[in-house]
């Protein structure tokens, strides 16, 4: 599949949002560098393109344990898979 398969705003050496379809957003505090679908297209209807993308990490499942190793857990938009936002894991049996 060559890059004018997957639309003409990603073959486009003008476009200066794309990086195969995706923008830097970013660091976010507990994801680290993150990406975020283009804004010059509308991705997903349920986030709203909204979601981030950890643009630096091994695998899905490293991401998670390292969330998770940091008391942290990921709620993930079910259409594109982004991350729509970091929650604790526990509130240390309290209520906020």
């Amino acid at each position: 599949m060559s890059l004018i398969d997957l639309g003409a705003h990603l073959a486009a050496d003008n476009c200066l949002w794309c990086l195969g379809g995706m923008s830097p957003a970013g660091i976010h505090p507990d994801l680290g560098p993150v990406l975020s679908l283009c804004p010059t297209q509308r991705w997903c209807d349920e986030c709203g393109g909204l979601s981030l993308f950890p643009a630096e990490y091994e695998t899905l499942d490293d991401r998670i344990n390292e969330l998770f190793d940091d008391g942290l857990s990921a709620v993930w938009c079910s259409h594109c898979c982004g991350v729509i936002a970091v929650i604790p894991v526990t509130n240390d049996g309290g209520i906020r």
